[in-house]
């Protein structure tokens, strides 16, 4: 009963577009451009159609003479293509034979996707008939579809279709089992050909080339200062050798990246992402000469970076990725510096015993930066989520840099 329901509102609402509404079409005839409406059904457009011209004549015109064909504004192509006129989606109307009965007409097909890669459809008021262009030969050739039954009376589909397009038109992301959840229907092979011509598989128009994503997560920061430099403040005197201790904190960051190939393998990306980083220390007794050394460090963290990021797909849906590139660290002071408390004694020559306490007080740089590079390996999953580790090391070998920051970092993100 449903299914009968469902041939019905079919059945209904093609007559409804066919004869409901005026239907405009415009081609080229012998180098003339003919316009007018079309007096019978947009459907089962097979060997010639009849139109009113805009001097309200009617006229018919053999498909084979004509070409630029337009209906309502929409694309179709005359072309003397294989057709089997006894496909059906009806059970009662199945034969027993596996393979269409396939004889060549002039018919009119409808263009769905243009591009590269080119998808038709035929609609003769009881099945879509799919075609496609051979990128070879530029041949316009069926997709192979058949429903039928078999002697015991079972319905069995004949789905071709799937290895002509693993084998002629394949989609370099999809994996041997990925055909075989496509079907035979105007949605599914419309995506599938969108993606084929690099367009967005649901508008088939032009995928944009940027991608903006959101990213937080978990940055282990390591920074560490050049003994006899005030850049950190604990670092200015050359006598004290202490690193400052690692410290994880959350970040946020956005990025951006430039597709540059139509397999969106290969991009371009910059990334800027902020996090904080604190830290102090209290020492009452460092040695006979240095004691109460108070130490206090805050800093928030701008890293910036800049690189090329590599994709390699393991099925539609996701992907692994690595990538590297240039890095610069901006550190932010809001609290740099060191208290220290100095004592020294002696005894004079008469033995006469004498001690000095005195106190001094290093700031450190307000803005810190520093160069480094990235590396990066990640997984990308239903083209928006992704996660990632990367790491991030400084420049430690230059005279000109007071400190270096490296950092471990462990991100989740979204693509917009």
């Amino acid at each position: 009963m449903r299914n009968i329901i469902t041939l019905l509102s079919t059945l209904f609402l093609s007559v409804f577009l066919s004869y409901g509404q005026v239907n405009s079409i415009e081609f080229t005839h012998n180098n003339q451009l003919v316009s007018g409406t079309i007096k019978t059904s947009v459907t089962n457009l097979k060997n010639e159609v009849l139109i009113k011209n805009q001097e309200n004549k009617e006229e018919i015109y053999k498909l084979a003479t004509i070409s630029n064909v337009k209906i309502n504004g929409e694309q179709y192509v005359a072309y003397y293509a294989p057709y089997d006129a006894n496909l059906s989606n009806n059970i009662s109307s199945l034969d027993y034979t596996s393979e269409p009965n396939f004889t060549k007409q002039w018919l009119l097909l409808k263009v769905l996707v243009s591009g590269d890669y080119t998808l038709y459809q035929f609609y003769d008021n009881s099945f879509y008939q799919f075609y496609y262009k051979d990128l070879n030969t530029s041949e316009i050739k069926p997709l192979i579809y058949k429903k039928y039954q078999t002697s015991q009376r079972q319905t069995k589909n004949n789905n071709y279709f799937r290895r002509q397009l693993r084998q002629e038109v394949p989609y370099s992301s999809f994996a041997y089992n990925d055909y075989f959840q496509v079907e035979y229907s105007q949605s599914d092979l419309m995506r599938y050909f969108n993606k084929l011509n690099d367009y967005d598989e649901n508008k088939g128009v032009h995928k944009a080339s940027f991608k903006f994503s959101v990213l937080v997560g978990y940055q282990l920061n390591d920074i560490q200062g050049k003994r006899g430099r005030g850049d950190i403040s604990v670092f200015a005197f050359p006598s004290l050798d202490y690193n400052l201790e690692e410290k994880a904190a959350p970040f946020v960051g956005v990025s951006g990246e430039i597709i540059v190939d139509k397999k969106e393998q290969h991009a371009f990306f910059a990334e800027l992402t902020y996090s904080q980083y604190q830290t102090n220390y209290y020492l009452d007794y460092l040695s006979e000469e240095w004691s109460k050394i108070d130490f206090r460090f805050k800093t928030n963290i701008f890293i910036f970076n800049l690189g090329y990021k590599r994709y390699f797909n393991l099925s539609p849906n996701s992907q692994l990725y690595a990538s590297g590139g240039f890095s610069m660290s901006f550190l932010r002071n809001s609290e740099n510096y060191t208290n220290y408390n100095l004592f020294s004694s002696w005894h004079n020559s008469a033995g006469e015993y004498f001690e000095k306490t005195s106190e001094e007080r290093v700031n450190g740089s307000k803005s810190l930066s520093d160069v480094g590079g990235k590396i990066a390996i990640g997984y990308k999953f239903k083209k928006r989520y992704f996660v990632e580790a990367n790491y991030r090391a400084g420049l430690t070998n230059s005279e000109n840099i007071g400190f270096t920051h490296n950092s471990l970092s462990f991100v989740a993100g979204y693509t917009f």
